[in-house]
């Protein structure tokens, strides 16, 4: 009875991790990991609290501390890799006083240097090119919050800015970055450069009722910030390099804590609660992916389109190898249609993919969701606030065996159940 019973959970459990988007992987840290850096498809690190650097050779099936002290009430923040071998840690303690430290490797974290600087704490680290990097965080005033290195972090130096804290960096180019940041009397404000950090100016101002975390820049126009506005979580993108910033609708209640595109149109936003969300139209909608099993999702970073991963509350890592699901959203119709209305797929039968095709008379929250014959839900295709109008999704089994499965549309009052079959 016992092997039929841990049979069943097996089954159960092989199920789940199929199904999921985002698989959650085991670490041996029970502590928040706060950043995760890919440095390709099988090798990444990941920094925690007591100074612990965490690796994986085999994408995540494996993970081992590979770092844990000597400064053990240091806690690192933030990590940047330029390769397999070299990479910077940065973080820092606070009590009882302000301790900043910045740790190299150049042999893939068996051996690590650290500098130590007074005054400050290190929340973010971003490199320009292989020689040029930014960390910014805590100062203790009137130190200041942004350092930079031109020799890959051997040495740092301060950069004065009209700024006290930074929280997230971003560069496009060697000269052209951003920061969200606070400045005195002022509140949340994004800061930009354009000379490769020397001088940095306020291009948006947000004020004392915002909190902002993270920054993401995809061009010299395009951008995003993240957040918390009281008592909503904040999600704002920009079109004019950051002087101006309107809100998105977005499926998180509290805050954002990190964001990643890789292009104008893909990206990822990551927060709480247990939030994991995609775009494909550079925020214009935004597909919840999965509510993993953390409450704090971290940081969110991708190798490429598909392979990327999560890291939040409670020692815990997410890992996707397909950008998290499939998100195929695709408006064929503005015009609003009179009913609304769930039609056959097509192909049907199909072999793997197929599409469905829906009409929505309102705006509103919209769930497309796939299940089994059993009733189990296989994928979700669709979820988020749209437009009216006629949509198309597709939906790739490939995955999965052939048989019989259902699909549902739901929103608001409308809901509607087709039956499809896959054969391979």
């Amino acid at each position: 009875m016992k092997k039929l019973i841990f049979l069943i959970a097996a089954v159960l459990l092989s199920t789940a991790q199929l199904y999921s988007q985002w698989i959650e992987q085991s670490t041996p840290v029970t502590v928040d990991i706060y950043s995760v850096f890919p440095v390709s498809p099988t090798t990444v690190y990941a920094v925690s609290d007591n100074e612990v650097v965490l690796k994986t050779t085999n994408a995540g099936t494996n993970w081992a501390i590979i770092r844990q002290g000597p400064l053990t009430n240091y806690d690192y923040s933030d990590l940047w890799f330029f390769n397999e071998s070299t990479g910077i840690a940065v973080g820092g303690v606070s009590s009882p006083s302000k301790v900043g430290v910045i740790s190299k490797t150049t042999n893939g974290g068996v051996n690590w240097k650290d500098t130590l600087i007074t005054g400050k704490t290190f929340s973010s680290v971003y490199f320009v090119n292989a020689t040029t990097g930014f960390a910014g965080g805590v100062p203790v005033l009137p130190n200041s919050p942004l350092y930079k290195t031109t020799n890959a972090g051997v040495t740092w130096f301060s950069i004065a800015i009209n700024a006290s804290n930074i929280y997230d960096i971003k560069f496009i180019n060697e000269n052209t970055g951003w920061a969200s940041a606070t400045a005195a009397g002022v509140g949340e404000v994004v800061i930009k450069t354009t000379d490769g950090g020397a001088n940095w100016s306020t291009v948006s101002t947000l004020g004392g009722s915002v909190s902002l975390t993270c920054i993401e820049f995809v061009n010299e126009n395009a951008g995003w910030i993240g957040g918390n506005a009281y008592p909503y979580a904040l999600l704002r993108k920009t079109t004019n390099g950051g002087t101006n910033f309107a809100q998105q609708t977005h499926h998180s209640t509290n805050f954002i804590w990190d964001l990643f595109f890789l292009n104008e149109n893909i990206g990822w936003a990551v927060g709480e609660p247990q939030l994991i969300q995609k775009t494909t139209n550079g925020g214009i909608n935004w597909n919840m992916q999965t509510s993993p099993s953390a409450w704090w999702i971290w940081k969110v970073r991708f190798f490429d389109a598909n392979i990327g991963w999560a890291c939040g509350s409670q020692g815990k890592i997410f890992y996707t190898s397909n950008g998290g699901g499939p998100v195929s959203v695709q408006n064929i119709s503005t015009e609003v249609p009179s009913a609304y209305s769930l039609k056959q797929n097509y192909p049907n039968p199909f072999n793997p993919v197929t599409k469905i095709q829906y009409s929505i008379t309102k705006n509103g929250f919209v769930k497309l969701v796939v299940f089994d014959a059993l009733g189990r839900e296989v994928e979700t295709l669709v979820n988020e606030v749209l437009q009216p109008g006629t949509y198309e999704t597709a939906f790739d089994g490939s995955k999965l065996n052939s048989g019989v499965y259902f699909y549902k549309l739901t929103s608001g009052d409308f809901s509607e159940t087709k039956r499809m079959l896959m054969i391979k």
